[in-house]
């Protein structure tokens, strides 16, 4: 028995015809795909490269001096001048305080919808070692507010010493 066909054969598709419909395909495909990105990119455009920063850093602001006598660092100056924000601090040295030099920083809140700075974090570059320092405020039993600084020193790899890290407690003076 005989098997009929549906189409006849002239009305089938070709192997060329095949072909340019799949380069058709692959073609919307890739113009749908450009048309996203140009839509997504265009979003990105108008949002802001840097993330917003908190904009109220008064709480932060002012000299901060170590509750200890000895320790690494025995004052931080944070200063926020036209929004320029600097944190500066000095080390505990002999006869008089090591001056770390003024160094930009970021400023922090306690969530994403709140404008009041509770801490924040900077890099200092020097030769033989980077430092990474992050403070915020804490608030102690008693209710005192206090500047909790962490600094991490990361030394170069010819360096024989090992990379460490030191917290130390400010208030404000």
């Amino acid at each position: 028995m005989k098997r009929a066909c549906r189409t006849p054969l002239s009305e089938s598709p070709t192997r060329e015809e095949e072909m340019k419909r799949s380069v058709r395909k692959l073609r919307l495909g890739r113009l749908a795909s450009a048309i996203a990105l140009v839509v997504l990119l265009t979003g990105l455009g108008s949002s802001p490269v840097e993330a917003k920063q908190p904009t109220n850093a008064s709480p932060l602001l002012g000299t901060w001096v170590n509750t200890k006598t000895t320790g690494g660092l025995a004052k931080v100056v944070i200063t926020d001048v036209s929004g320029d924000f600097e944190v500066h601090p000095y080390g505990f040295c002999s006869p008089t305080p090591c001056d770390w030099g003024m160094h930009p920083a970021f400023r922090f809140s306690n969530s994403v919808v709140v404008g009041r700075a509770v801490g924040f974090n900077a890099v200092f570059g020097y030769i033989l070692k980077s430092v990474y320092m992050q403070g915020h405020l804490i608030q102690t039993p008693t209710g005192q507010t206090l500047l909790e600084v962490t600094t991490q020193s990361r030394f170069v790899r010819l360096d024989s010493r090992y990379d460490y890290e030191k917290t130390e407690r400010f208030q404000l003076k």
